[in-house]
């Protein structure tokens, strides 16, 4: 074997140990941190993509944060509905009561002051029901909540107005419709409140729908969500068994080049012990 005092091989091996610790230093960042992309350099392409699942993520957290106002908001409403139902379900009864023709004129005004309460009653829910100072049964407010990561996902709600004109979508007993003074107005006054109940009772379906219509999607964000982390997890995340098999190949590659270095660098000793020096 040819023996050179000029011999490139310690530089070679130099170059190649620097190498080695340059993928050491990586390995052992990534299995310290859990994540083999540690930076954009790591892996351009999959640093791009685990920040696009990172922001989907985030998205569809806060969306469902948004969705569960939104069920908040349709059990305010539901709860008003109920005691409005209550309430109409008992002026009914007080006008089938009044529909007998037997009762004195004091009978009359006692069943005619006890609706007066149930109608004034009505009247407060109606008006008092809001969610964060939005009325929920009156006016035509709309309440749009973001349910998705992306521009478009939105699902609206929108107020029902009860205090409009009855026939309209309106309570015939916020109207003063409610007269239990006669047997005739009785009887109309049973028709008016059977279309209460009816326009609670749908009202009340519909921000029933709503509130499924808001679990279905929180639901949908939850396994979309799970399995968005599992793709950036796949993408990014640390392959320990792998990580620690190239951190052991990479530690005796090491070990070899130390060898050979130090074998290179006995070289030029040799020379000139073959020279007599």
């Amino acid at each position: 074997m040819a023996i050179s005092i000029n011999s490139t091989s310690s530089l070679f091996s130099q170059n190649k140990l620097n190498d080695i610790q340059q993928s050491q230093n990586k390995t052992l960042q990534s299995l310290s941190t859990g994540k083999r992309i540690n930076s954009a350099a790591t892996d351009p392409a999959g640093s791009a993509i685990i920040e696009q699942f990172a922001a989907q993520i985030a998205g569809s957290n806060r969306a469902s944060a948004n969705l569960n106002d939104g069920i908040s908001l349709t059990q305010v409403a539901d709860g008003a509905l109920e005691q409005l139902q209550s309430n109409s379900q008992r002026l009914r009864e007080l006008a089938v009561q009044a529909g007998n023709g037997s009762l004195s004129s004091q009978d009359r005004s006692a069943l005619q002051a006890e609706a007066d309460q149930l109608s004034q009653s009505n009247a407060s829910i109606v008006a008092d029901t809001n969610f964060n100072g939005t009325a929920l049964l009156q006016g035509n407010n709309t309440l749009a909540f973001q349910s998705g990561p992306n521009a478009g996902d939105q699902i609206a709600v929108t107020a029902t107005n009860l205090s409009s004109p009855p026939g309209g979508g309106g309570l015939y007993s916020l109207a003063g419709s409610i007269d239990l003074t006669s047997q005739a107005s009785a009887t109309q006054s049973l028709q008016n409140l059977d279309s209460d109940l009816s326009t609670l009772s749908k009202t009340r379906s519909d921000f029933g729908a709503v509130s499924n219509r808001f679990s279905a999607a929180i639901s949908n964000l939850e396994q979309a969500s799970v399995n968005l982390s599992a793709a950036k997890s796949r993408i990014g995340d640390t392959d320990y068994g792998a990580a620690t098999a190239d951190l052991a190949s990479q530690n005796i590659r090491a070990q070899a080049n130390l060898a050979m270095q130090a074998q290179a660098n006995a070289q030029p000793k040799q020379v000139l012990s073959l020279l007599g020096r």
